[in-house]
């Protein structure tokens, strides 16, 4: 017996039932009127156009309402065929999602909505819009499923997926395979946005939070051109501060200074444009052949301006200078180095090395001044 059916059949509907349809796919449908389960139960085969079907709980509040152009039912009774359904998902005797598409399915005894076909599944509380070709929900799982050609939108975030995954009570979407995500702007012409690319993310829209365990790429546009790339094995991304932290094998492209940087870890405060490197890292400039070293550090991306302490080795391949130092405010716009503390510069042609307390000066053509505190010179000829 289909206990989860609740028929409202327009006038229409009955009218066409009294003047014979019936007769045609069977004897006619039971109204439940809530005292008879028997009474809701279609004959095997039946086919009503404009139907309305309803599942409750076990507290009387409604799971789903869907309407149908047309319901037909399976010859084993445990499945309604519906064309063209538009209905409301519920949660707690609230509508969550309004939902549209070209066909469905009622199965489980109602534990379970089938749609195919052109969905649209517009969040009422959420302000989500997804759209795919393959939704699933089961309310008694608090779970909303999408799947084939998974688009969605919302004020913080576009996405496409492979599959999507609602969890509404927690405010959590699951979005799994070929995963891109892009944040929100009102001109993309004028604001930076970033792009997000992984396998799998997870994002929390009440706290404006997206998390991927698995490998995560980030983008940075301005002027819809990329300017900063960076990935790391994992990641958070703060939607709120616009906070970018990385971790596990992070490297991050500067394409308009431009400069590579590696490490284990990196926050990116992206509106300030401010990195911060709290383990060892290196970087590169391509262009000059510079490599610098170091335990921990910062950079300011609009100021081309990078900190840098700890255990400091920078290094010019093009000449084979190399200077090491306790601390290095590094100009990368034009390319001054100031070394602070323990300064050691060595160069091959002329042999050089110099040692004190604070140099200035350019590694790509071997200008550098080191004074301060008690300075040794040692010039060995060729």
């Amino acid at each position: 017996m289909a206990r989860w059916r609740r028929l409202m059949i327009s006038g229409a509907a009955i009218a066409a039932l009294a003047f014979g349809l019936y007769s045609l796919v069977g004897t006619g449908p039971g109204v439940n009127n809530g005292d008879d389960d028997s009474a809701a139960d279609p004959e095997p085969g039946l086919t009503l156009r404009d139907v309305t079907l309803e599942q409750p709980d076990d507290q009387g509040q409604l799971l789903w309402r869907v309407r149908g152009r047309e319901v037909t039912y399976s010859s084993d009774q445990q499945v309604a065929f519906i064309t063209r359904p538009d209905g409301e998902l519920f949660q707690d005797g609230e509508v969550i999602y309004d939902v549209i598409a070209d066909t469905g399915e009622v199965r489980e005894n109602g534990s379970v909505i089938l749609l195919r076909g052109n969905i649209v599944a517009t969040g009422v509380k959420n302000g989500s819009i997804l759209k795919g070709n393959e939704m699933e929900w089961r309310p008694q799982d608090d779970v909303l499923i999408m799947r084939d050609q998974i688009t969605g939108t919302h004020p913080q975030l576009r996405a496409v997926a492979d599959e999507a995954r609602v969890f509404n009570r927690e405010n959590r979407m699951e979005l799994a395979g070929n995963v891109v995500a892009n944040t929100v702007v009102a001109d993309t012409q004028s604001d930076p946005w970033l792009k997000l690319q992984a396998q799998e993310l997870v994002w929390f829209w009440a706290d404006e939070r997206i998390d991927s365990a698995q490998p995560l790429r980030v983008e940075q546009f301005k002027r819809n051109a990329i300017t900063d790339v960076v990935v790391g094995q994992r990641g958070t991304v703060n939607l709120a501060n616009q906070l970018v932290a990385l971790r596990g094998q992070v490297a991050m492209q500067m394409l308009e200074i431009p400069l590579n940087m590696t490490s284990e870890a990196l926050d990116w405060q992206v509106a300030e444009e401010q990195v911060t490197v709290n383990q060892p890292l290196t970087l590169v400039h391509p262009e000059n052949r510079i490599r610098v070293t170091a335990r921990q550090g910062r950079m300011d991306l609009a100021e081309q301006q990078i900190f840098l302490s700890q255990d400091v080795v920078a290094v010019g391949e093009a000449n084979q200078s190399r200077m090491t130092s306790d601390r290095l405010n590094w100009n990368v716009d034009t390319q001054t180095l100031v070394a602070e503390g323990s300064v050691n510069y060595r160069q091959v042609n002329p042999n050089v090395n110099l040692n004190g307390a604070r140099a200035v000066g350019r590694l790509d053509d071997q200008t550098v001044v080191v004074d301060g505190g008690r300075v040794v010179t040692e010039i060995v000829p060729n």
